[in-house]
């Protein structure tokens, strides 16, 4: 398969400055140009036009010779003038099946390490897959507007592309059809195995005070993913009634260098049927080295900026539905039972954090969201001083985050019904339970909340005697033995069983160890086995 990367669309625009300042401009035509791009790969051009170049034929054909080291064309960069440089078509190729060509290209206003427009009039692809059907992509027009390239010889000094630094003006690209053989879909199945994409339009544009980015915004439109029949996924779409998933990519935002602060207005994916899912943010302490520097540079700053808000939206339009309608179909339920069970999960929540006002917050949206299924929108905005980015990636526990922020949580439409009118007398509450009553109650229920550790930790006790548990995500399997007022466990591993003394008080459970020390660990109890562990 051709190693092709997609800075190789860049190196096209290097042509642009490769070649010395001359007195006089001068056309040139080179015919047969073949450019190493690796180890094994290359890529040939049959024609290559510079128009208006201020170097020689001779230089021209020593440096597309390929043969030149990279100090030697590192010195060359930036200098070179030309009206325009173009070719019709390039291929590249590779010691290993497939070739990928580009047509019609072009970089007019050439300019010290400057184009004024580029464009490139498409590109295709034919590659054989490795588990059969073969990868083909078939890409539109592209067009770019000011493009610069103010790290060019560096990069070539480096041979890393990416730190040559393009600042792109405007850019628009008509889309492109791609299809792929899915490994997992055996070939000759039904409807064959090529998963397809498609794009119908992206367009990008951005401002710039001097080398630092001011505003910018991207659309993507009509993307559109369609999976084989044959395979697990097209069956999931296939069953809930969907032939392709189709979405709108949109970001927008700008960096305000008076205030150091990056604004983040929208960041979002809309999927066609099914809903979308937004983020805006606002970053201080932003600086501006993580949008010019170089990789090192822009990492450093990137960790250091602040979270000073974050908002994350989900607007419904079909895919809660779905995912109602899977569940109980998975589980012999109807869709309002799942609902009903999904809100008594999350209303267990706060039990596990009482100490945290935010959870509390978060868990009233989320009932709200499961009742309408309208919308529901998240804020943090965080207490000072504001976290850093590198803090917020060290927080494992979500209490940690919620402790650092003010979280608002809103649902669109009508709260949830109440269990009971409110002129009705409240319940009496529920009658505690201890030792093996408190016992007899859980078996065949499931208790959550978190261990000595704080991670989280959820249990399912069957009858049969045996325990599963989800500790941080590691799965066990071990065994209960009731031993009159105490509930003893062992789990693989361990050679000495744990006992405990049990009491439940409403929907809570307490573990007590056996010797009675300490105020025992409270969890939340779940009906049944909702994890499915």
């Amino acid at each position: 398969m051709i190693s092709f990367r997609p800075t190789l669309l860049a190196s096209f625009a290097l042509l642009a400055v490769l070649a010395p300042k001359l007195a006089q401009a001068t056309d040139i035509s080179l015919d047969n140009v073949s450019l190493p791009t690796g180890e094994n790969s290359k890529i040939t051009f049959g024609h290559i036009d510079l128009i208006g170049a201020n170097l020689s034929a001779e230089e021209a054909n020593r440096l597309f010779s390929g043969q030149l080291p990279r100090d030697a064309v590192a010195d060359m960069l930036g200098k070179l003038k030309a009206a325009r440089i173009s070719f019709n078509e390039a291929s590249a190729t590779s010691n290993r099946p497939g070739v990928i060509t580009f047509r019609d290209f072009k970089g007019e206003g050439v300019d010290q390490g400057a184009i004024a427009h580029l464009s490139l009039g498409g590109v295709d692809a034919a590659i054989p897959g490795d588990t059969g059907g073969e990868l083909t992509l078939k890409g539109r027009e592209v067009a770019i507007d000011d493009l610069r390239l103010p790290h060019l010889a560096e990069a070539i000094r480096s041979g890393k592309a990416a730190a040559a630094g393009a600042r792109i003006a405007h850019a628009a690209w008509a889309g492109f059809d791609l299809t792929a053989p899915d490994k997992d879909t055996p070939a000759g199945a039904e409807g064959g195995n090529l998963i397809r994409v498609h794009l119908n339009s992206a367009r990008a544009d951005q401002s710039f005070d001097g080398d630092v980015p001011g505003k910018f915004s991207l659309v993507a439109s009509g993307l559109s993913v369609t999976m084989p029949k044959a395979s697990r996924a097209g069956a999931v779409m296939t069953a809930l009634g969907y032939d392709n998933i189709e979405a709108t990519l949109k970001a927008s935002g700008a960096f305000q260098p008076e205030n150091r602060t990056l604004v983040l207005d929208d960041y979002s994916i809309d999927f066609a049927r099914l809903g979308s899912l937004g983020l805006s943010g606002r970053f201080g302490g932003f600086d501006p080295a993580a949008l010019t520097g170089d990789a090192l540079a822009r990492t450093a700053a990137m960790q250091a900026a602040q979270v000073d808000a974050l908002t994350f939206k989900f607007v419904n339009a079909g895919a809660f539905e779905k995912a109602v309608a899977l569940a109980a179909l998975s589980n012999r339920a109807t869709p309002d039972a799942i609902k009903t069970e999904w809100s008594e999960i999350v209303a267990q929540t706060p039990l596990l954090a009482p100490n945290i006002p935010a959870v509390a917050t978060l868990t009233q949206g989320v009932e709200k969201f499961i009742a309408n299924g309208k919308s529901l929108t998240v804020s943090l905005v965080a207490k000072p001083p504001a976290p850093k980015l590198s803090e917020m990636q060290a927080m494992k526990d979500p209490a940690q985050i919620a402790a650092r922020f003010d979280v608002k949580a809103e649902a669109d439409g009508a709260a949830p019904p109440l269990a009971a009118p409110t002129s009705v007398a409240p319940t009496p509450p529920a009658e505690k339970l201890a030792g093996e009553k408190a016992w007899r109650a859980l078996v065949g229920n499931t208790v959550t909340g978190r261990d000595a550790d704080g991670l989280p930790l959820t249990e399912y006790y069957a009858p049969d005697g045996g325990v599963k548990r989800l500790n941080a995500d590691e799965p066990t399997t071990g065994k209960w033995i009731s031993r009159g007022e105490t509930v003893c466990f062992i789990f693989p591993n361990e050679k000495e069983e744990t006992c405990y003394k049990v009491e439940i008080a409403g929907d809570t459970a307490t573990f007590t160890d056996s010797d009675g020390d300490g105020d025992g660990r409270r969890y939340a109890i779940l009906k049944g086995n909702p994890n499915k562990l």
